[in-house]
């Protein structure tokens, strides 16, 4: 089987599609099969892809319109090839024309997403993003310890952790609040090499969250050291579909304070120290069952479903079902 994987590869950026993309990459290596990936953004890629003659041409995208044109455009240039796309973060109308775009496959993480494919007849399947829980797993309290020492973290705070992009639209503000309860340390990762909202960083930084902004090649540290992840997003554009950050918290098995957010309730249900909220007030009461230690916490093992090992093996099937 040849497999050409495209997506975005020519940056390291900690952006969600791209870490997607890398990420299922890495784990078609370790198959059997012909793989070879291509960079979206260079035309003079696509022949490569021809050249290539794949069975199967995946896409990694958002995806846009645009996104999908491209898809349509190189699956005219290789009629042999099965055209499957990642819809990690859809950003698509309702438009009957766009039937004309249609993949073979299209892989949806929402029952939401679903929807909206399916009105406009593309055929879907769900498959949801895999992470390494060999690299995010639990520590133990003496470890914890080191990495506060280690960070600089103090040792005596409750601390509250969220890796974002710095926008309005992830619903940051609520952070500020949080830090306001004397025994509350928010840390908030933001992205390298990405446009930040400077008075929003400002304001939670007044507030006295500590704002890092830069990579972190060992991330699962910081979720170790932390004692609590929180997702506050609403708005569908601010993330891709099933967000990295939870399923990695999980996986550190820490407890996780989440809104119902793309494919979040999908995957999970409530309990095992996984709350979902509809208002923000309820956060307090939830973290006091945290600190208190009223809750049993078993994040980890609803991560462990969404290993890249099984995640691996379902592409494989997908792939193999499609061909057949």
């Amino acid at each position: 089987m040849r497999v050409c994987v495209v997506g975005h590869f020519k940056d390291n950026l900690d952006e969600g599609v791209r870490i997607v993309g890398r990420s299922i990459f890495k784990m078609l290596e370790n198959e059997d099969i012909d793989l070879k990936k291509v960079d979206i953004n260079s035309i003079s890629n696509w022949k490569d892809i021809i050249k290539f003659n794949p069975d199967i041409i995946h896409f990694i995208l958002a995806p846009t319109v645009n996104g999908l044109i491209i898809a349509k455009l190189i699956s005219i240039l290789s009629l042999k090839s099965k055209i499957i796309i990642s819809a990690v973060q859809p950003a698509v109308p309702q438009w009957n024309i766009l039937k004309v775009m249609r993949p073979d496959l299209m892989l949806v993480q929402s029952s939401k997403s679903e929807l909206i494919f399916k009105s406009i007849n593309f055929k879907t399947k769900f498959m949801y993003n895999g992470i390494d829980t060999e690299k995010f797993k639990p520590v133990n309290t003496k470890e914890k310890k080191r990495l506060r020492e280690k960070y600089k973290v103090p040792l005596d705070k409750f601390v509250v952790l969220h890796l974002a992009s710095l926008k309005r639209e992830r619903n940051l503000d609520i952070f500020k609040e949080i830090q306001k309860e004397q025994d509350n340390h928010v840390i908030i990762i933001g992205r390298e090499n990405e446009n930040t909202d400077e008075e929003l960083t400002h304001e939670l930084e007044e507030s006295g969250c500590e704002v890092w902004i830069k990579h972190f090649q060992n991330i699962e540290d910081i979720y170790n050291l932390s004692d609590c992840y929180i997702f506050p997003t609403v708005d569908n554009r601010a993330c891709i579909e099933t967000p990295l950050s939870v399923l990695e918290s999980m996986a550190c098995n820490l407890p996780v304070i989440t809104t119902k957010f793309g494919a979040i309730p999908d995957l999970f249900d409530e309990g095992n120290g996984l709350f979902y909220i509809n208002r923000e007030n309820e956060i307090s009461s939830f973290i006091d069952k945290f600190r208190n230690k009223n809750v049993e916490i078993k994040t980890r093992s609803g991560a462990l479903t969404y290993s890249m090992e099984n995640m691996a093996n379902s592409l494989m099937d997908i792939y193999n079902d499609l061909l057949n």
